[in-house]
This record gives structure tokens, C-alpha cells and sequence, in this order.
């Protein structure tokens, strides 16, 4: 049977300090050399992505920003895009205004994005995720509100407490009637943050199943995953599997439980296997 292997990245691929251990980079590319289809499906930018996994023999399309984009690995050259509505995009930032909870909103392409939000209305979250970027280009602070991009965008991540983050989903999903995929889920490398991603209804990880599947023209998807952001990726896969320091929700909806991350699980779970 063709089949194509689909890793998430973070708390699944990738061990502490989201770094890719050598055995599986190694170990991967091996099976790969041997005929395997491995890609990944992250959250991630391109850029971001591509440095995590540097060394990685990829030799089918990638996955990036929660679903936004199908890329060429080498090139990141857009093979298949989904970007959110301007109108559905104004509604977004008038309600994070009014819940003063910022968002984070990314456009231009995924080789030469721009990521800007307000500066001095930062969340704690927030003030988090940019001190781990600084230096980095793609971060370009607006001076209000009426000042970010809303043509274009493809992805946007609003960081805050849970309880404020429930709150904002049910206005979004109210003002925007199902045009947007909404996933809210714990930081990985941080509890203490909850993260929400938004994007097009098609901008997710299921969607790029489907894609795959008909651009390869693959009989099955195995899929491999951590996080509440993986279980669209599960549904819509024939066979998914969580490692097991996974999210309950996704340990509950696997086909099975595989080792940890900091194991070399989707490795060890891919050696035995093939």
C-alpha cells in the first residue's frame, strides 16, 4: 500500500527545547532513502520550520502554519494556500480590541512573511513568545490597532489566559459563522499560556490530509501528533498515532499510543513498522 507518514513537529517529532534529536533525524532519513513518504504538519512558519529541521530528508510537500500552506520542502514555494477573509479578518481584531487580547496577525508569503501586532498592548503570553524572536525580521510592531494588515493574512495567534481565550472564541465564532478555524490549546513549551490559531476553515491540518492524499495520489495517511491542533490530522487520517506524553483528547482519539518525544517515539513506532 502507498502511504505517506504525517509528523507533527512540536511535543511530537521534535524533543526539548524543540530541537530534532540526531537518532531521528538520522533513523528518518534512512527510511526515506528506503522509499518511505515522510512529511510534516505544523503550526510553525516556514522559516521557523525549516530551521527546526534542518538535516531532515524531506522529499514531498510540507505543511506550515496550522494548514495555510502545502509547500515545496526546498523552495517553499506555495503548491496550495488558504487565507482568511478581509471582512472575516476585521471582525477578528475588532473583537480582540474590545477583550483586550492582542492578536498576532501573519501575511505576505511563507519565505518572506510579516507577523505584526500593537505594540505596548502586548499580554504576558505574548511579551513570552517575543523575547524568544527578537532579532527576527519577520516581527514588525504597529503603533494601534487601526494600523495592522487585515488583506492578506493567512494565520494569526491571539496568546492569553483561558478564561479570556473562551471568551473571544464564542464572539469569533458568532461574527464570523464557521469561515474560520478556531483551536485553542495549552502551550507546550509554556502551561501557563493558551494559544489560540486562527485561520481559514480550510487552513488545517485535515485539509492538508486530504490534499496530500489526491496530490500524491496516496492509498493511506498515517498520522502522528501531541496537541489538540493534531486532532482534525486524526480524523481525517486512516490510522493516527499519539505519543504518549500527547494532550488527553489526543490520546483518547488515536488508533494507539507510541513513546514520548523525548524517546524517539515516531521513530521507534517507524523503525518497527517499516
Amino acid at each position: 500500500m502507498n502511504t505517506l507518514i504525517l509528523s507533527d513537529l512540536d511535543g511530537t517529532l521534535l524533543g526539548p527545547g524543540a530541537a530534532l534529536s540526531t537518532p531521528t533525524r538520522d533513523g528518518i532519513n534512512d527510511l526515506v532513502a528506503g522509499g518511505l513518504l515522510f512529511t510534516y504538519a505544523t503550526a510553525r512558519s516556514y522559516v521557523s520550520a525549516a530551521r527546526v529541521t534542518d538535516g531532515l530528508d524531506l522529499r514531498v510537500p510540507v505543511t506550515v502554519s496550522g494548514g495555510a500552506f502545502q509547500l515545496d520542502p526546498h523552495t517553499g514555494a506555495i503548491l496550495n494556500e488558504e487565507r482568511i477573509a478581509d471582512d472575516d479578518l476585521d471582525a477578528v481584531i475588532r473583537l480582540c480590541e474590545k477583550h483586550r487580547v492582542p492578536p498576532i496577525v501573519y501575511n505576505g508569503t511563507p519565505t518572506a512573511e510579516r507577523a505584526t501586532w500593537v505594540e505596548d498592548e502586548e499580554s504576558d503570553g505574548m511579551r513570552r513568545f517575543l523575547a524568544d524572536r527578537v532579532g527576527d525580521r519577520r516581527f514588525r510592531p504597529a503603533t494601534d490597532w487601526g494600523r495592522l494588515p487585515r488583506d492578506g493574512i493567512f494565520y494569526a495567534t491571539i496568546i492569553g489566559e483561558a478564561a479570556a481565550i473562551t471568551a473571544l472564541i464564542a464572539d469569533i465564532a458568532a461574527a464570523t459563522d464557521g469561515r474560520l478555524s478556531l483551536i485553542a490549546q495549552i502551550d507546550t513549551h509554556d502551561p501557563q499560556d493558551t494559544y489560540l490559531e486562527l485561520s481559514a476553515a480550510r487552513a488545517t491540518k485535515a485539509h492538508a490530509v486530504a490534499w496530500l492524499r489526491d496530490y500524491l495520489s496516496v492509498d493511506q495517511v498515517i498520522a502522528y501528533g501531541d496537541n489538540l491542533n493534531d486532532l482534525p490530522m486524526f480524523g481525517a487520517a486512516d490510522e493516527a498515532y499519539a505519543v504518549a506524553n500527547a494532550a488527553p483528547e489526543v490520546l483518547a482519539a488515536a488508533t494507539g499510543v507510541i513513546g514520548t518525544n523525548t524517546e524517539d517515539g515516531v521513530l521507534r513506532h517507524l523503525s518497527a513498522a517499516w
